[in-house]
């Protein structure tokens, strides 16, 4: 009788939290579930703002940053002043800064596409990332993310080399079983409001 006590106690409690869940904002839920997996979240209203995340991030990160990006027109538009800073070849530096597809807010994690990876494997990024992202870019899911992909891009430029990152835990050992088998990256996320009530 006290086991059925204990899984009725747990689902009850499951349930719970779930319907707490649905009641928080998307981007409520996001910073909660990216900042359990443990990545760093900087909420910004303005691009000043941002690039004082920016700075405070590379400020936190030390002396001894080598910095690669992706080079996207977003990051180079964001971040232009800053062009000097992330001039090493992605083999050689030890942070990466990056847009991304989506943010999957069920999960509190990233999407990325070949696009935002220079056509490389997770594994072979440096193990930190800066990633530059907008509130417009959430999604509920993974399957929402697949269908805004197949809307933005023509069938014949559809990215490959989809990934979704959701372990930021600099120790992989910290890692929960739902992460198991996928890449650890140390996180910072810069998220810029763009969407207006």
């Amino acid at each position: 009788m006290n086991l059925f006590r204990k899984i009725f106690k747990r689902d009850t409690t499951e349930k719970l939290r779930r319907k707490q869940e649905e009641q928080l904002p998307a981007d409520e839920l996001f910073a909660q579930k990216f900042t359990e997996n443990g990545g760093k979240f900087i909420y910004c209203t303005s691009e000043i703002e941002v690039q004082e995340a920016f700075r405070s991030i590379l400020k936190e990160l030390g002396l001894y940053v080598k910095m690669s990006s992706n080079a996207s027109p977003t990051i180079e538009a964001m971040f232009e002043e800053h062009t000097s800073f992330f001039s090493f070849p992605t083999t050689d530096s030890n942070v990466y800064l990056t847009d991304c597809e989506y943010l999957i807010t069920s999960l509190g994690g990233i999407m990325f596409t070949s696009l935002q990876m220079k056509h490389r494997k997770m594994n072979e990024l440096p193990d930190t990332f800066i990633v530059f992202a907008k509130t417009s870019q959430m999604v509920k899911d993974i399957s929402e993310g697949m269908r805004g992909l197949n809307k933005r891009y023509p069938a014949n430029q559809k990215p490959t080399g989809l990934v979704t990152l959701q372990s930021f835990f600099e120790d992989p050992e910290k890692s929960s079983i739902a992460t198991y088998g996928t890449s650890n990256k140390k996180t910072y996320l810069i998220l810029l409001e763009d969407l207006t009530n």
